[in-house]
């Protein structure tokens, strides 16, 4: 492990110490650790924005999923249609 050694101004050392007693750290480091990390981590969020399906990338994926699946089940399965799936159906009262 490496150490550093920052300086701080009273005010933010008492902020620290109290955000280790209620978040049930061990140390400043551990803390600190936690820190640098969720920033890393949502620094890197932005680099994966690429794998976001837009809505019709979604739909084309969805419909392959379901070719691929009636091929998988022999296509012996009963398709359900968009209205069977949707709210208004389901909140329909069936009597």
């Amino acid at each position: 492990m490496t150490n550093i050694n920052i300086s701080l101004p009273e005010s933010l050392k008492s902020f620290i110490d109290q955000q280790i007693t209620e978040g049930g750290y061990n140390s400043v480091s551990e803390y600190l650790q936690q820190l640098i990390i969720q920033e890393a981590g949502r620094k890197n969020k932005g680099s994966l924005e690429y794998l976001i399906l837009s809505d019709q990338e979604f739909e084309t994926t969805l419909d392959q999923l379901a070719d691929d699946f009636a091929v998988f089940v022999d296509g012996n399965s009963p398709v359900l249609s968009n209205y069977a799936v949707s709210r208004e159906s389901i909140y329909e009262d069936h009597y």
